[in-house]
């Protein structure tokens, strides 16, 4: 099985998609800190236009890489569809439930590789966009990293989402319709009936277990409904049934 993820793991990293996921992180942090530089040319310096202030702004889209979960997991797939009965060498000895969580751990590696790199950019590219500005210091980095950490297990439940989906669906643009359908269409819902008006009262329950809130309040830690017991929870419970649901699904399988 380990052999499999690694094999995995190198292919993903040599698709196409591959280097345009990354590129497009690049433009991001680029866009990211021009805008910043613009806002400033034209109101001056001020709160919001210093270098740590990107670094804030990096905490409040955390959403992002969240809903791009679907891409990473896309890139680990490749143009090909999981066979529940192909028997070749790389999956040779493999059952459905190890090539199900080879995939999965694939994804996590792929995403991990690419937190890092984007935090790796955000910072030299705002370092170097903001070279006259020394307000980007050691706090600054550890109240992000402290942010990113605390994120963490709800980009796992996104790999977990659109690994299900993925393995749930030959046709992947159906995967794509269930992800964002899941993480991102629902959650707006339950958030716009929650808030008042019309804030119903069901709604500000179910509210409280979405992956969305929890990445709104993530950036405010002094936020009395910031729980940090219930984000990590959340993450890792989302994960573990979008798991089960998934192999299990992937088992039952015909063709």
């Amino acid at each position: 099985m380990a052999k499999y993820i690694f094999s995995e793991f190198d292919r993903s990293l040599r698709r196409r998609l591959a280097y345009i996921y990354f590129i497009g992180i690049f433009v991001l942090c680029i866009i990211a800190n021009i805008a910043v530089v613009a806002f400033r040319t034209v109101y001056g310096t001020n709160e919001g236009t210093y270098a740590y202030n990107i670094i804030e702004y990096a905490a409040w889209s955390f959403i992002v890489p969240y809903l791009s979960c679907i891409i990473i997991e896309h890139i680990v797939f490749g143009s090909e569809y999981p066979d529940p009965h192909i028997k070749d060498g790389r999956t040779s000895g493999l059952g459905r439930s190890q090539i199900y969580l080879s995939k999965l751990i694939t994804g996590i590696m792929l995403a991990f590789v690419y937190l890092v790199i984007t935090f790796v950019v955000l910072v030299a590219t705002t370092s170097l966009f903001q070279i006259n500005d020394r307000e980007l210091g050691a706090a600054a980095l550890k109240s992000f990293c402290g942010k990113l950490c605390l994120a963490l297990p709800l980009f796992l439940a996104g790999i977990s989402f659109a690994t299900m989906f993925l393995f749930c669906f030959k046709e992947k643009w159906k995967a794509y319709v269930g992800y964002f359908t899941l993480t991102l269409i629902i959650p707006r819902i339950i958030l716009m009936l929650a808030k008042e008006p019309p804030g119903i009262g069901v709604f500000k329950f179910l509210r409280t277990y979405t992956i969305s809130q929890c990445f709104m309040l993530i950036p405010y830690p002094s936020s009395p409904e910031r729980s940090v017991a219930l984000i990590l929870g959340l993450g890792f419970i989302y994960a573990a049934i979008a798991t089960v649901i998934g192999i299990i699904v992937y088992n039952r399988k015909d063709s």
